[in-house]
């Protein structure tokens, strides 16, 4: 069992999570972050007025979606992923994988990949 963990851009989540539902990938968790990563940047911020300026942000929002699934199908989940946010700018996003030990669904108690499905 894996923990594939994604850091992506707000504005591609729903197209993320679509990408996901459509490839059978149901079970998630998301939450929203602020971050950032080696480099500061600047950003493009539209102002009430309509006149352009740019703002350094030391943080930005972004959304973490985590995927518990068997080994068999991380590929599978990674290519879904990359090819959704990769847009070859800075600020894409990270793919974590990490080895997920045990699972343990509460209710009936079934343990490892049963837990999962």
């Amino acid at each position: 069992m894996k923990l594939v963990t994604a850091i992506i851009r707000d504005t591609k989540y729903y197209e993320t999570k679509a990408a996901l539902l459509n490839e059978n990938f149901f079970s998630l968790n998301t939450y929203r972050v602020l971050g950032r990563g080696r480099e500061q940047q600047q950003y493009d911020v539209q102002n009430a007025d309509v006149r352009k300026s740019v703002k350094e942000y030391p943080f930005v929002s972004k959304r973490i979606i985590e995927i518990y699934l068997e080994e068999k199908d991380v590929e599978r989940l990674i290519q879904i992923l990359l090819k959704v946010n990769q847009t070859g700018n800075k600020g894409d996003g990270k793919i974590f994988v990490t080895p997920l030990e045990e699972a343990i669904r509460i209710r009936t108690k079934e343990t490892g990949i049963d837990a999962l499905a």
